[in-house]
């Protein structure tokens, strides 16, 4: 099992500034995907600030125009109703053979969407809500269920994913029920950038919460690195080593997973697929194999010296 690079596109509102998404032309969209995917990239970030529909649009826009690369896709609970949520990512992944995951972000201006704004109320909506997407992926036959914030009457979804199971789901969150919602439910789980001593502390976090749902040890981790200059300690300048060294530290506290930001022009998509992704990856190899059965599973890895 490789380290994961997810590469994330500009687009996103940063201090005053909107950055733009090369998602806004399609023809640079499908070049800069197709660059993306030779650079080595395991994924791409789809997080479009007009919404789910539009999410959906640019999901399909980066299967069709990639044989490999894998989509994560932003997705807020409640926008649609269950049911429908489920039928469309179903499609869309049998679409992409199995390339499609979801990314459930940890906080949003839930006032968009629902009066209760308060916090405990939205990650309950979020449990019953991933909850019934995964029983509509799985179930052989319609059910019913009445719970807290739905009412599903003759549930059920056709087109299951190419998998058999259910799509692989990325959460987040620092609160103590954002973590046994991750527990319960998270393939991987996104973690806030931080220093290392932060960051090993919070995957301890994650995988005591995950314990009684016996998945401490099916979370993988994901971190976000910022790639441009002028931001913070993450700037590691041109240097690749500085960079493989930054990351490796990281590797070994269990992130397996980089969701990169900044890099939004060809040449320096490029560099970074020729300079960073292949040497991190030779730094460690596999050091206990991994059962294909299960997604998520962490990597045992070892550094190579």
């Amino acid at each position: 099992m490789q380290i994961d690079f997810t590469h994330c596109p500009g687009g996103v509102a940063d201090s005053e500034e909107l950055h733009p998404s090369f998602f806004s032309d399609t023809a640079l969209a499908v070049q800069r995907l197709r660059q993306i995917e030779d650079a080595g990239f395991s994924r791409v970030l789809v997080d479009d600030m007009a919404g789910l529909l539009a999410n959906m649009d640019l999901a399909l826009l980066a299967l069709r125009a990639t044989g490999s690369l894998g989509v994560l896709v932003s997705h807020w609970p409640g926008i649609v109703a269950p049911v429908v949520a489920a039928r469309q990512f179903a499609a869309l992944e049998q679409l992409g053979a199995g390339r499609l995951s979801l990314r459930v972000p940890s906080h949003r201006n839930w006032r968009e969407v629902h009066e209760d704004d308060d916090l405990v109320g939205n990650l309950g909506r979020t449990d019953e809500y991933l909850t019934l997407l995964k029983r509509l992926w799985a179930n052989a036959a319609p059910f019913d269920h009445e719970g807290a914030f739905y009412r599903v009457h003759a549930g059920f979804v056709p087109l299951k994913p190419v998998s058999g199971i259910e799509l692989p789901l990325q959460l987040g969150g620092l609160s103590g029920i954002a973590l046994k919602v991750a527990g319960r439910h998270a393939d991987r789980f996104e973690l806030p950038a931080d220093s290392l001593q932060e960051t090993v502390r919070l995957i301890g976090r994650v995988k005591v919460a995950a314990e009684p749902f016996g998945r401490a040890g099916r979370i993988r981790f994901s971190l976000p690195v910022q790639a441009d200059e002028g931001r913070d300690d993450w700037h590691l300048g041109r240097s690749p080593e500085a960079w493989i060294g930054r990351l490796a530290a990281f590797v070994e506290a269990g992130v397996t997973d980089f969701i990169v930001h900044g890099l939004d022009d060809a040449d320096a998509i490029g560099a970074f697929g020729r300079k960073v992704i292949p040497q991190l990856r030779k730094t460690f190899k596999r050091h206990e194999h991994r059962p294909p059965a299960y997604r998520g599973h962490p990597v045992q890895l070892r550094r190579v010296v």
